[in-house]
């Protein structure tokens, strides 16, 4: 009896070796790849670029539980984004902005962009929105002083409950940010013709 125990172990315990246990398959995100249209302000845009805050540097899908522990700041397990949140949002705004501009002639403004927030929150465990918090600059085509800045906060309703439902709420954060960016650079535009002179090198 003992001898068929132990035949019997052996073989579980090679089944086991055999067939380790399958890990959960990681979901990698992106702000998707339709190409965005973009209203030209009155003169060109040559750059876009996106640095974040330190905490938004890594791949990691943030969210808060602002219900149950408002201090502590989560990432999703099973859930991801295919960079950094900075490198998606410069991708997705220089597809809107640069390639969705009009030809021009001359060296054109730059965007400088700084994330200072991008959360998915939770006010309820079915209820969440996505938080994004951007500082803009307009920088003359060179040199680094500002020409204009303005400060844009965003919030847009998640679907649903999870991480797929705030990556469709980021997406819709971003669109919304460059909707806004248009309108100020208008603003800009009507408000400042020597800027709108400096950005087409006159």
């Amino acid at each position: 009896m003992r001898k068929i125990i132990l035949i019997l172990s052996v073989f579980l315990l090679a089944a086991c070796v055999g067939n380790p246990p399958r890990q959960a398959e990681i979901a990698s995100y992106d702000l998707g790849s339709h190409t965005l249209t973009w209203t030209s302000p009155g003169f060109p845009v040559a750059a876009v670029n996106v640095k974040a805050s330190s905490w938004l540097e890594s791949p990691a899908q943030l969210y808060r539980l602002t219900y149950a522990d408002d201090l502590r700041r989560r990432s999703y397990t099973e859930s991801r984004w295919v960079a950094a949140p900075a490198e998606l949002l410069e991708r997705a705004l220089q597809q809107r902005i640069i390639f969705g501009q009009p030809d021009f002639s001359g060296p054109g403004c730059r965007l400088r962009l700084a994330l200072d927030e991008l959360e998915q929150r939770f006010d309820s465990p079915q209820s969440s929105k996505v938080l994004l918090e951007v500082r803009a600059s307009l920088l003359s085509p060179q040199g680094d002083a500002p020409l204009a800045k303005h400060a844009f906060k965003i919030e847009k309703p998640a679907p649903t409950a999870d991480a797929r439902g705030g990556v469709a709420a980021t997406r819709a954060a971003a669109q919304a940010l460059a909707d806004e960016l248009a309108q100020w650079l208008a603003e800009v535009t009507r408000e400042r013709p020597q800027t709108v002179a400096a950005c087409k090198g006159a």
